[in-house]
């Protein structure tokens, strides 16, 4: 089993969800996390699931649109844990509209919580890092939409190519690389979680659009949080410290399929 104990660091959206599951995953392992999410009440509830566990879970309201917050957030696993050894930037959000309805104020409120809420926090970590010469490791989680595109989520599609490119960016830094310092992406398809059960609802019969998406999946399912979890943590821990600058999709095979419909 992949180990991550003593590893301390910060997860973001972790209300729910992917986030939530990374936070119990990482506990699992043995990884001391500060859980970050606006929502402070359900970030107790994350917190409460993992108090048995081998790692400790601190929860920390915060915005990762605002980059003091997130800054403190680094501060906070410092002071916590006396180091920080990784980050998951899992905090999204996701806007429905078409290209041509898509206003301004979309772009900017999805840019500064996918894009600039990743790159504060990989910035402020890593230099946290080098400043105490530890090695880390740094996961963003992108998305199949980060090398493909849907007509209905303009901004959502180009902040998650955005973030793929941040991740490569930080990969090749080589004063990060050859301190160990390592980002790597996550890219997952539809999966079981809030926001995927939003889209559903949105629709008139929400049975028949997740039973459409299904079957765009050669698995004919979409991804329970917890699988696409569980490669966070392989990236978290040592067994991956060749692992730099990698795009893992975890998505049942959606992107291997010529055709997305039998």
């Amino acid at each position: 089993m992949t180990s991550c104990a003593g590893k301390s660091g910060v997860v973001t959206g972790a209300s729910g969800g992917l986030g939530r599951e990374c936070v119990v995953a990482l506990a699992e392992h043995g990884a001391n996390v500060v859980a970050l999410s606006r929502n402070l009440e359900k970030l107790h509830e994350t917190a409460e699931l993992a108090q048995h566990l081998p790692g400790s879970v601190v929860a920390v309201q915060a915005d990762v649109s605002d980059e003091r917050q997130v800054q403190e957030a680094v501060e906070r696993v410092l002071a916590e844990f006396g180091g920080i050894d990784y980050v998951v930037n899992n905090a999204g959000r996701q806007i429905e509209r078409d290209f041509l309805e898509t206003t301004n104020e979309d772009w900017e409120e999805i840019d500064r919580t996918n894009v600039r809420g990743p790159f504060w926090l990989c910035k402020y970590a890593s230099r946290a890092m080098l400043d105490a010469g530890r090695a880390g490791s740094l996961v963003n989680i992108a998305s199949v939409l980060s090398v493909t595109a849907d007509p209905m989520l303009t901004a959502y599609t180009t902040s998650k190519h955005a973030v793929l490119g941040l991740t490569r960016s930080i990969a090749v830094t080589r004063e990060l690389a050859r301190s160990g310092i390592r980002c790597n992406a996550v890219l997952p398809g539809d999966m079981n979680t809030p926001m995927v059960q939003q889209y559903f609802a949105a629709h008139d019969d929400p049975d028949e659009a997740r039973r459409q998406i299904a079957q765009a999946y050669p698995v004919e399912r979409i991804a329970e949080p917890r699988e696409v979890a569980n490669v966070v943590r392989f990236l978290v821990s040592d067994d991956s410290s060749f692992v730099n600058g990698a795009a893992i999709v975890v998505d049942g095979g959606l992107g291997a399929s010529l055709y997305t419909n039998p």
